[in-house]
């Protein structure tokens, strides 16, 4: 037996021996290129070392590094997203779900970054959410990037708590002890949030939230050549921060401050949004010809790069505007033709991620950073969780209606008042009982609130201040059908006005339909579809299709 053990201890570190020597071979080449700038392509010699090596020993996790690494160094916005491929396949190989996680989002990353190309960027940051399993890290990284689809959506509240989340996170661990590279990732984590709650509460024009964030981001950002790019972002933020203020000579000092830095790093985007303010100064100073350069400017840049943030739509009012005063009939149909082809893609790229996000549901909330003890503590906190729902159901199922009324206490209920309404029939509901039910119902169906996946009568009940007994009366007398087809012809109403005022979602699949409405069955969501309006969900859309190609021709 002993003999066993020192066979086995020996044949153990004789693999360890072998992996470090492999790891210190990684190593040693990584150390060539460690201290190589973004895009620098004489870095790309040392990395094609390392795949080659990676290739040879079959280390898919090297060789994932490795691509990845390669998309950091290369300069070509297409050969990066083949590097991002590459990356994405090696990871699978590897069998390490957070290592396929970072895959994905790098490529969602150049997707956005390289291309502002929202929805497959979209499609990849889902794909890196379902994988990411261990790292936070990962994990605040895939968070930040969906709170900047949702900003781009204008759903600029869901993006402030995503981004409040990332920036709490990111900011707790650069007070730990940690490694130079790690305190490298973590500070851009944290200035990129900051950036982002800038940009929204701007947008929500919440002035003195984004001020205070400009403050603190010009005074902790590292004035090293690494942290360059992040700290003319913020004077970027800060000049558009003057204009709103009418400070313009100032507003055009800091974005002209910015300006350099951006056009270097070929952020086109951000340039396109100094380009607007300094003519929007210019503007505002009655200096027409110098401001019009500016729109021209931003014109250019959409014209090169096909990409158009949607705030910037104003940029090309103006110039139809001034376009149609001059009577320039050539230049009124050219900016005319590309509001509307902007127009036409903000709309496509809006839909696309409204649908994603709702198909997928995707509520992210990281309430706790650590993950110690999670592979433990997971089969005991799911028992225990299961235990107490099944026990909490079984009370709730035997407990009286006084009980019941506790619960609704707990929402704010009055009491009270709600014991006056405890044995009455159905169909003798007061009219103070009435008149709060058909209130709070009525919020529940402007909020869209019915759109929610599993409801039940006692959740709404709770919602609308009553308990299920009255508001089931309600629904009886007061819409003439039972609980289930009320909520059911709210959820299919909706799909069909979606699908008679948007000819985007006309051609959305039945599955994605059903999601959005909150119909878990697609085979139930067609039958009801069919009971309600008397037709086939295909006869609906295809009459909508019908329709929209109509009013297409006449325009």
């Amino acid at each position: 037996m002993f003999r066993l053990f020192i066979l086995l201890l020996v044949s153990t570190a004789e693999l360890w021996v072998a992996q470090s020597k492999d790891n210190v071979a990684y190593h040693q080449i990584r150390k060539k290129y460690d201290h190589h700038k973004v895009n620098d392509t004489t870095a790309l010699s040392y990395v094609d070392l390392l795949i080659a090596l990676a290739k040879k020993e079959k280390n898919y996790s090297e060789l994932t590094y490795a691509y990845q690494d390669a998309l950091n160094f290369e300069p070509s916005g297409y050969r990066k997203k083949l590097y991002a491929d590459s990356a994405i396949t090696s990871a699978q190989h590897s069998c390490n779900s957070d290592l396929i996680a970072s895959a994905y989002l790098g490529r969602g990353i150049v997707s956005y970054f390289i291309f502002k190309d929202y929805q497959p960027a979209l499609d990849d940051y889902i794909k890196a959410l379902s994988y990411a399993r261990y790292s936070p890290y990962i994990k605040y990284n895939i968070l930040y990037h969906l709170g900047v689809m949702k900003s781009y959506l204008g759903y600029y509240g869901e993006a402030v708590s995503q981004f409040e989340a990332c920036s709490a996170f990111f900011r707790q661990e650069i007070l730990k002890n940690i490694s130079p590279d790690i305190l490298y990732n973590m500070r851009k984590g944290y200035y990129n949030s900051l950036h982002q709650l800038i940009y929204c509460y701007q947008q929500m024009g919440d002035d003195d939230s984004a001020d205070r964030l400009i403050e603190i981001g010009k005074r902790e950002i590292p004035k090293d050549l690494d942290f360059v790019k992040l700290r003319n972002c913020f004077f970027k933020c800060e000049g558009i921060s003057k204009f709103r203020k009418g400070n313009y000579e100032q507003s055009i000092a800091d974005l002209n401050r910015a300006l350099p830095e951006l056009v270097r790093v070929n952020d086109f985007a951000g340039v396109s949004v100094i380009y607007f303010y300094l003519g929007k100064n210019k503007l505002a100073q009655h200096r027409e010809q110098e401001s019009f350069s500016f729109f021209r400017k931003v014109d250019s840049l959409y014209q090169k790069y096909h990409f158009f943030f949607p705030e910037l739509t104003e940029n090309y009012k103006i110039l139809l505007e001034d376009a149609r005063k001059k009577s320039n009939i050539d230049e009124s149909l050219s900016f005319a033709n590309t509001l509307h082809k902007i127009e036409k893609i903000n709309i496509e790229d809006t839909h696309h991620l409204f649908i994603q996000f709702e198909a997928e549901r995707i509520n992210i909330e990281y309430s706790s950073i650590t993950q110690r003890y999670r592979n433990i503590l997971f089969g005991v906190v799911t028992f225990s969780m299961f235990l107490l729902i099944f026990t909490i159901n079984t009370y709730l199922e035997k407990k009286s209606e006084k009980t019941y009324d506790v619960v609704l206490a707990g929402v704010g209920v009055d009491i009270e008042r709600l014991k006056t309404d405890v044995s009455p029939p159905k169909s003798t509901l007061s009219a103070e009982i009435r008149n709060r039910i058909r209130k709070n119902l009525q919020k529940f169906e402007d909020e869209k609130e019915f759109l929610k996946q599993n409801l039940s009568l006692k959740k709404i009940a709770i919602r609308v201040g009553t308990n299920p007994n009255y508001l089931s009366a309600y629904i009886n007398t007061e819409k003439g059908m039972h609980f289930n087809r009320y909520l059911s012809e709210l959820r299919i109403k909706y799909i069909a006005e979606l699908l008679a005022e948007d000819p985007i979602a006309v051609h959305q699949k039945t599955e994605v339909l059903a999601k959005i409405c909150g119909i878990a069955s697609r085979s139930n969501f067609l039958k009801l579809f069919s009971e309600i309006y008397g037709m086939s969900l295909q006869e609906y859309q295809h009459q909508c299709r019908e329709k929209f190609a109509a009013n297409e021709d006449l325009n």
